[in-house]
């Protein structure tokens, strides 16, 4: 048995280095660049509407839940421990430049969040339930006419629901930082998780919404304070880390340290797939919780576009900083849950590892059910059946219980491939349905011109 799951993971690994090549981030960057040009460049024209997007009230009547609630919920799926132990993994493995690339590749996957956000709520539906649904498998199918499509979508998103971001990745990495920290034995620890998560996602998507709109506001807080405090404890250091990262992102072969000598490629390789493993942009993912909200298309997609600039450049921003800044040795060889503690160590002394534990588990608690809530829209796409769907949860809070068995670096692998393999069928609904993105982005442009007009005609008049 064990030579079988260590087989897998060297063909995941090999899988992982595909995905994540040099193919998938000219596909990632090259949709990016194609739909900030087709929009004029909305993420940063429109930066201002954007950042205040999620605090605008709904049309009336519509969604199932609020615009806040969406971005609450698909911010609590994005916001996991990818921007902690995902970032200090990547600048392990990346080098400092790995900052660069993944700051700059949030502001493209910005407007790939805004593009199929958008679509989402274009083309959303009801259930026999009455519940609003949607997501890239109801725009591929209704806006495409595509049936293979949408059910690879499905089963890709359905498998990184269960075996990677969604699940097993989140719980195994902190069953292990637990009982390092605490000594409390793994099973426990995904045991107690389940219990807890299986408690969250036992009512409708309006009672998931409610507790996310309350959950991630206050994780988010919590977690930038005690960022902030390390970072201005060592406030100095700024000016020189802030040149480390534009040196190392553009050196063909950068200082050595971590793993071994960075070059340019690893940093942009590491800086890119960790930022969407963060923000999930691209992915379809936080979409199908998008579609649930009663806004406009193009106001929800401003929402989309919210998220990834919070998620990547204010949280994963910041706990790249806090590390860099912190002093700690990349080259001293630790895990990134040891380097994340080390930083906050310069601040918080010995309970350093143990507040960093305690941020990781309420992170991916936060996290995990909005990822179930992904994979049972997708059951529900594919089955139609309410023994489908119990299945679906038995299987998934099996795999959480014991996910602690399973080795973490081959998680990580897995998570990545599982994201790249996903975001594909997406990216190419996406780009066959962007005349419609781009029609609606100037549909609104043109309703917002006309407004200014005729309030400053109004404004003449008086």
């Amino acid at each position: 048995m064990q030579q079988l799951i260590s087989k897998l993971y060297t063909i995941n690994e090999a899988v992982s280095a595909f995905v994540w090549g040099v193919p998938m981030l000219v596909l990632f960057l090259g949709v990016g660049v194609y739909f900030t040009i087709c929009t004029g460049g909305l993420q940063f024209r429109r930066l201002r509407d954007i950042l205040r997007a999620p605090f605008r009230s709904d049309a009336p009547g519509s969604g199932s839940i609020s615009a806040f609630s969406a971005v609450s919920g698909a911010l609590a799926g994005t916001l996991g421990i990818g921007n902690i132990v995902g970032v200090a993994g990547a600048i392990l493995l990346g080098g400092p430049g790995v900052v660069f690339w993944m700051v700059a590749s949030a502001f493209l996957c910005m407007i790939l969040k805004y593009a199929e956000t958008l679509l989402a709520v274009r083309y959303r539906t009801r259930n026999e339930r009455g519940e609003t649904v949607g997501g890239p498998m109801y725009y591929m199918r209704d806006g495409l006419s595509l049936r293979l499509l949408p059910a690879v979508f499905c089963l890709l998103c359905l498998a990184t629901a269960l075996f990677g971001a969604g699940n097993v990745t989140q719980i195994g990495t902190i069953s292990h930082a637990v009982e390092d920290t605490f000594g409390i034995g793994g099973l426990w620890v995904s045991a107690a998780c389940a219990v807890c998560i299986l408690l969250m996602t036992g009512g409708s998507v309006k009672r998931l919404g409610n507790v996310f709109a309350i959950l991630t506001p206050l994780m988010s807080i919590l977690f930038m304070a005690a960022s902030l405090l390390v970072l201005l404890r060592n406030i100095q250091r700024l000016p020189e880390v802030l040149v480390l990262i534009l040196r190392s992102a553009f050196s063909p072969r950068a200082a050595a340290g971590g793993v071994g000598a960075y070059t340019l490629l690893s940093a942009a390789k590491y800086g890119v797939s960790r930022g969407v493993f963060s923000n999930e942009a691209g992915l379809g993912s936080s979409p199908i919780i998008h579609a649930a909200s009663g806004n406009t298309p193009v106001r929800q997609g401003m929402c989309g576009a919210f998220e990834v600039f919070f998620d990547t450049v204010v949280m994963a921003g910041l706990t790249a900083l806090t590390i860099l800044c912190s002093g700690v040795d990349l080259g001293a060889g630790m895990s990134p849950t040891a380097l994340t503690a080390a930083a906050f160590g310069t601040v918080f002394g010995r309970a350093s590892s143990e507040i960093l534990t305690v941020m990781l588990v309420v992170f991916a608690v936060s996290s995990v059910p909005c990822w179930y809530f992904y994979g049972e829209k997708c059951v529900e796409y594919l089955w139609k059946r309410a023994e489908a769907k119990r299945v679906y949860r038995i299987f998934f809070f099996a795999l959480m219980v014991f996910c602690p068995l399973l080795r973490l670096d081959g998680l990580w692998d897995l998570a990545d491939s599982l994201n790249g393999l996903m975001a594909v069928p997406n990216l190419i609904a996406v780009v066959m349905l962007s005349r419609e993105v781009i029609a609606a982005t100037q549909g609104e442009r043109g309703r917002r011109d006309a407004v200014r007009l005729l309030a400053e005609r109004t404004r003449d008049n008086i």
